[in-house]
This record gives structure tokens, C-alpha cells and sequence, in this order.
């Protein structure tokens, strides 16, 4: 193999290099992206949560009515489902339930 022969190779290597590391910068801003979005759902799921466990009964002695505990978790499903790209702050959801806002649920 000749000097030219030699170098021709290594040119084709290289461009073959160039080009894989292009295709992984590709990938690598898809799953960014993909990321991105999957860690904001998680955090509007975090949110979610942390609003039902709020409005759920505790186990406390002043155990809510079964029905009325069914009747508000509905509720809320139902506001999530007419409202299915809004991340809902605790008052917020309130207001649209007509819950009172007046401290803690």
C-alpha cells in the first residue's frame, strides 16, 4: 500500500466517522428533546398526586362520608379529563370544583 492508497483510506474513515457522529447528534437531540417532555409529565403527574392525596381522606378521625369521597375523587377526575393539557395548581382546581380555598384541604 502506497502513501496515496494509505491516505485515501484514511479520508474514507474519516468521513465515515463524520458521519456516524452526525447521526448521534441527531439521536442525541431527539432524546433531549424526548426528555424534556417526559420530565415535564412526570412532574404535572407529581402535581397530580400531591392534589388528590391533599383532598383524599387521611384516616384521620373525621373520615369523610364513602360517597362524598367517591363523588369529589370524580370530581377531579372529571376536571382532568375536560381539561386534559392544563397542569392544575391546588387553587386552581379548587375554584373550578368550588371547593373552599380558605386553607388547607
Amino acid at each position: 500500500m502506497n502513501i496515496t492508497e494509505f491516505l485515501i483510506d484514511l479520508q474514507a474513515r474519516h468521513d465515515e466517522a463524520t458521519a456516524r457522529a452526525g447521526e448521534l447528534r441527531s439521536q442525541i437531540e431527539g432524546l433531549t428533546a424526548a426528555l424534556a417532555e417526559t420530565e415535564a409529565r412526570l412532574a404535572d403527574l407529581a402535581t397530580t398526586r400531591k392534589v388528590i392525596a391533599e383532598l383524599a381522606p387521611t384516616g384521620g378521625g373525621d373520615q369523610a362520608d364513602p360517597l362524598e369521597s367517591t363523588t369529589a375523587y370524580q370530581a377531579i377526575v372529571n376536571a382532568f379529563n375536560q381539561h386534559p393539557d392544563q397542569a392544575f395548581k391546588v387553587r386552581e382546581l379548587h375554584e373550578l370544583l368550588g371547593m373552599r380555598t380558605d386553607g388547607r384541604a
